[in-house]
Order: structure tokens, then sequence, then C-alpha cells
């Protein structure tokens, strides 16, 4: 069993899962469990998971093939000491020219020259197929960090994730695919260990929803995740980039189009995923503290800017993401920051009082 949990933390480390927590959560998936269940579902096989890898309980049978899945090896590899070796020359790499050897070998020009020229058997690109494992390039992205990989992504295929159910967007050619994607957060971790914040901002939007329905999904949107906002903010830089204003060009849907006579809208926002982080950072001080401090202080004065000159009455908050709207201004959408957790901190307390509040709907 020592060679298990070896082998395990070696997988662990290669996909970007940083604790066990993380993949049982992934575990959970593979068992068909959805929604906040996964997340109960860790609590409660965390304990037992630690015993079955220190060799103090069997593995359970139900977690097999869950983990050959996750890893992409069979359980006897995951048991020999030496299953997760590979070789160090990467052009003696043994597996077959499918996507897991481009994402192996994570090299720009094999990308440009070989795998973009891959199809699958009914003519679709291979980025949308999988493998005898149920596996994706992607998969295999996240698996070998194939930081090469994904900015071959953004650069050819303008990869973004910005609806729920976790599809990533490809666009190429003038034509879109959708791939539902469950390591999204594993891929995200990935993204931003790149430390290139502008490239994360951009695989990842967290605007679209804001301004096409005003609230994210709890239960199958990335942008309402804990491990997510997390990742947010840990990362410093990240966590800054979230209080600049950038400007968004939103496309409208077809009847928005007729009724407007306008193929898009033109917003300039900070980013509305900062309410999630607030809430999530309240809910945690003991480890979230000062970025609640930093939110808060700057949403005193961001507030106070937005009420300087408008009329009290005719402005409400609209939805869960803070948006503020008008009653006699239907296209007046922007975004407010405010606090719906309550707290015991005198610190964070004082900083809430101090918050101009407007009217919910």
């Amino acid at each position: 069993m020592n060679d298990l949990k070896k082998n395990i933390d070696h997988y662990m480390n290669l996909k970007g899962i940083k604790m066990y927590s993380h993949l049982l959560v992934d575990i959970a998936r593979e068992l068909g469990i959805k929604g906040q269940d996964t997340y109960e579902f860790a609590n409660r096989e965390k304990s037992n998971f630690s015993k079955m890898l220190k060799g103090e309980r069997p593995l359970k049978y139900e977690f097999i093939i869950p983990l050959e899945k996750i890893f992409g090896v069979s359980l006897a590899r995951l048991m020999d000491k030496n299953a997760y070796k590979l070789p160090v020359e990467k052009e003696n790499v043994p597996f077959n020219k499918g996507f897991r050897y481009y994402a192996y070998l994570d090299d720009p020009q094999l990308y440009k020259n070989e795998f973009d020229l891959l199809l699958a058997c009914d003519g679709k690109p291979i980025i949308t197929q999988t493998d005898e494992f149920g596996k994706t390039f992607l998969d295999y992205v996240v698996e070998y960090h194939s930081v090469n990989g994904v900015r071959y992504l953004h650069e050819e295929y303008g990869i973004k994730l910005k609806m729920y159910h976790n599809q990533f967007e490809f666009r190429k050619d003038k034509g879109a695919t959708w791939i539902n994607f469950e390591n999204s957060v594993e891929f995200a971790r990935l993204v931003a260990s790149m430390n290139d914040v502008e490239l994360f901002n951009s695989i990842y939007d967290s605007y679209y929803m804001f301004f096409a329905c005003g609230y994210y999904d709890v239960g199958s949107c990335i942008f309402a995740n804990n491990d997510f906002l997390e990742l947010i903010l840990d990362n410093e830089d990240i966590f800054e980039s979230i209080f600049e204003e950038k400007k968004y060009v939103f496309e409208l849907g077809n009847i928005a189009k007729r009724k407007k006579q306008v193929q898009s809208i033109t917003y300039y926002s900070i980013n509305p995923i900062i309410n999630n982080c607030l809430r999530h950072a309240l809910k945690n001080l003991d480890k979230y503290k000062q970025r609640a401090l930093a939110i808060l202080k700057f949403g005193i004065d961001y507030n106070r800017k937005k009420a300087t000159n408008i009329d009290f009455s005719n402005y409400y908050i609209c939805n869960e993401l803070g948006a503020l709207k008008n009653f006699k201004d239907e296209d007046f959408y922007e975004l407010s920051i405010y606090a719906d957790v309550e707290t015991s901190d005198t610190e964070i307390k004082a900083l809430i009082s101090q918050l101009p509040r407007f009217n919910k709907y």
C-alpha cells in the first residue's frame, strides 16, 4: 500500500490535484454523484481513504474504476512502484501517436504541424474525442502539465469557459465546439500556475453569465465552486486582477439584436466574481480575513463613487452577483459590492457598516 500512496501522490501532482479531498470529489463525480453531494461524499470518506493509503484498510472496490479513469492507468500500474516512470528522453515515449502522445511531448511545433491535422473517423477534430480510458486531450494536458498545450488551445481555438455545466468553448474556422470537462478546476490550477493573469482571465470568463443571466449556478458552475474561489483568493496576481475595470463586449442574442438594433453592448466593469470571493472569504475568516478586508475596503470607496450621482430610490440590487439596476432605465446594469454573510468579527463588522448599501429588489 505504500506504493499505492506514493503513486497516487505522484499522479495527483501531475494532474494538479493538491489535496486528497479534491481527489475524493473527482471520485464522487466518476461515481455519478453531482453538485454539493460530491463535497459531502469527500468529507464523509476522507478518514477512510487516509487509512486505505496507509494500508490500514483495503482499497474500496468501488474506488478502483474511478481512480483508473482519473489517472488513466490500471490499478495494477498504480500498485507497481515503477508504474509512473516515463522515459527520460521524450522521443522514446511509449504511447501511440494519439492526443496523449502530443500532450506528453508538449511540443509547440508538433501541435502546429501534426496535432491540428488529426481527425477522428467521423471527420471531427480529435480534440473532441476520448480514448480507451474515457479521457480527452484536455485530461492529458492536465496530467502532464502541458503548458504549451494550454497556449496552443488558447491561440488556435480560443478555449473559454463562460457558461455553467463546465462546458469549454472552442472556436476555429468560424465554427464552435463545446466540451463538457469535469476536471475544469484542475485545469484552472494548471492555467493559474503559468503566472499569466491575462491568459487565466481570458479562459475563465466570469463576466458572461453576469451580463447574460445574473447568476452562477451553485451546483454546476465553476464560478460558484469553492475550490475555484480559493484558487483566486490564494493567487496574489489573480486576486488583484478582480479589482481592475475591464472593457467587456457582450454579444446579444437574436431577439435582443432585433429589439435594440445593435449586435452587442459594451460594458466597463470590475470582475463580477468579486462578491462570490467576498462571500467565501467571510465564511472562512480564519483563512481569508485579509482578503475579506481588502474587498470591503475597496467596496466602500467603489460603492460611494457609484452612489454619488444617483437617486437611491430608483436603483436596486437585482441578483445574487450584486448587479445594480435602475427602475427608469432598463439599459442600466452595473456591479455593486455587498455583504450578505453574518459575522461576529468586530473589524469586519465595522467595515460592512461603512459599505454604502443599495436596496434589494
